[in-house]
């Protein structure tokens, strides 16, 4: 039969409309779906609404559940950020503002301590300071991640920047909202019964060396009295043979001492990096790998690859910083414990990262950092110091009362233009960092006022007063150094960073990780060093 026309327009109406009943279809199934998925979500938020989520912090210090206030800790994108003087009690250190042996109060600083070593921090700055009381140790600066920051109106550091100053190991769960802080002397008892059960004496107490605990390295010392270090897992990596061995944290380094007293440096992995043939050793500049070293009481420079910078054939390195440290008059005192005095001193060997003062026949000149001699043996003494003489009330004799009494700031360095106060036959001049006499050694006097917080410097010459800044430095052109000149100069000669303490190493949760049960509530909380190597 055939169709007409109209009929195949009928038929073909007939086909476009089939379609249109599917789409309806589809159409309904996915409104369902989505009232479907509506309906779950308010569920959800009901569930939530009427079981809620615990969202109070759990904080363990030295594996054991502590009380601690959760202000202390202040969490953004996953990142920890620390109120130093809010943890210091805590991990076992004092905190003060302000800035270690300056005596002023500065909410823009802050220091913890404790008998072993101090920390400072500063405001805006990445910089750690460290240094060990007492000793004639210099300061080690260290480089945070982020700047210190002000939070209602105290200092936090990230986590790495407490873990560095504090000496200790933080680790945040967020998904378990755990924080958990372990102290260097909770690590070193559980490392020390660790090492014990690997037939070693001990692990050794000295404070640097239990530092290298937070690097997974372990010295060590033997029935024999020697020393060695092996690493997380307890594979050697000194071998036990040394008279002692010790840590450098600024270097990641270990000084190994033989039994002849000589000494040398190993790598942190134990690969020799100086030969064991001084008499002392000790790292002056990070950043140029130098090395004050002595031997048949001469001192002299050599670099990591045990070139010679200056020869063995001066009497010292280095000046004394200390009486610079602070503005406070430093009475000259004579005292028959020499030892005490000697621990009092700090030392700076580099200046600007240029220059090296040394010192031979009681005289001072300089080299820069390539060895080269800059300066004649000529200076009676580097820097300005104030010199207070007792006066005897007893003593009417005017022919021995004091003639001059200094009562201005202690002049060492002007720093904003990089210059170094030198003294001849005292009087006193300035020279840049290429040793090149700016003003020669023709002053009587000079120092340097802090007024408000404001620092400015003075000399005295044929007994006219003159404004360094103002009366000499601008009509000669003399400039401050940029902004820029001056950050980097703040991360040298030993002021370069170090790697931030931000991870557990994977060594040490391998031979450590252990599992504590938290006796209240039955939780199972995972310590990953609560063991060190306890248990195998």
């Amino acid at each position: 039969m055939r169709l007409d026309a109209d009929e195949l327009k009928e038929n073909s109406k007939l086909k476009v409309n089939k379609p249109k009943g599917r789409n309806n279809t589809i159409i309904a199934i996915v409104s369902a779906i989505i009232i479907i998925t509506i309906i779950i979500c308010a569920i959800i938020v009901m569930i939530n609404e009427l079981q809620p989520i615990d969202q109070t912090m759990k904080i363990y210090l030295d594996g054991e559940k502590a009380q601690m206030d959760t202000s202390i800790f202040l969490i953004e994108n996953d990142k920890v950020y620390v109120s130093v003087k809010g943890i210091a009690s805590y991990v076992g250190y004092e905190s003060h503002s302000g800035e270690y042996k300056i005596e002023a109060e500065d909410t823009n600083k802050v220091f913890v301590e404790n008998k072993q070593e101090t920390a400072s921090m500063f405001l805006n700055s990445t910089i750690i300071s460290k240094i060990e009381p007492n000793t004639g140790d210099d300061y080690k600066n260290y480089t945070m991640s982020e700047p210190a920051r002000n939070v209602n109106g105290d200092i936090y550091v990230i986590s790495d920047g407490i873990e560095i100053a504090c000496n200790i190991k933080l680790q945040y769960d967020s998904v378990n909202n755990i924080m958990s802080i372990q102290t260097l002397p909770y690590i070193y008892e559980l490392y020390n019964t660790a090492v014990q059960k690997l037939g070693f004496t001990k692990a050794s107490d000295n404070f640097e060396n239990q530092k290298a605990l937070l690097y997974d390295r372990i010295v060590i010392e033997n029935s024999d009295g020697r020393y060695g270090v092996v690493d997380a897992n307890g594979v050697e990596v000194i071998g036990t043979r040394y008279a002692y061995v010790q840590f450098d944290e600024y270097n990641k380094e270990f000084t190994i001492t033989n039994a002849y007293n000589k000494v040398g440096i190993d790598y942190i992995d134990g690969e020799t990096k100086i030969n064991v043939n001084y008499d002392e050793i000790k790292s002056i500049n990070k950043q140029n790998e130098l090395y004050l070293v002595k031997s048949n009481e001469k001192y002299g420079v050599i670099d990591g690859k045990e070139r010679i910078i200056i020869h063995m054939e001066y009497d010292d390195i280095g000046v004394d910083i200390t009486p610079y440290l602070t503005q406070k008059i430093n009475r000259t005192e004579t005292t028959n414990n020499e030892e005490e005095d000697e621990k009092d001193i700090v030392k700076q060997y580099v200046f600007f990262n240029s220059l090296i003062a040394v010192k031979q026949n009681d005289m001072w000149g300089f080299f820069n950092i390539k060895g080269n001699k800059v300066s004649d043996i000529k200076y009676t003494d580097i820097g300005c110091k104030v010199e207070v003489i007792e006066e005897d009330e007893d003593n009417q004799n005017e022919e021995e009362k004091p003639t001059k009494i200094k009562t201005t700031g202690n002049l060492l360095l002007i720093d904003d233009y990089e210059l170094i106060v030198v003294e001849q036959n005292e009087q006193y001049g300035l020279i840049d960092t290429s040793a090149t006499e700016l003003f020669r050694p023709e002053a009587e006097d000079m120092y340097s006022i802090t007024d408000a917080g404001v620092k400015s410097y003075y000399m005295e010459f044929h007994g006219v007063i003159y404004n360094l800044e103002e009366d000499i430095f601008k009509p000669i052109g003399l400039t401050k150094k940029t902004e820029d000149e001056t950050e980097e100069q703040l991360q040298t000669p030993a002021q370069t960073e170090t790697q931030p303490q931000t991870q557990t190493n994977t060594q040490t949760q391998q031979y450590t990780e252990t599992q504590t049960e938290e006796q209240s509530g039955g939780e199972t909380y995972t310590d990953p060093n609560a063991g060190l190597g306890t248990e195998t």
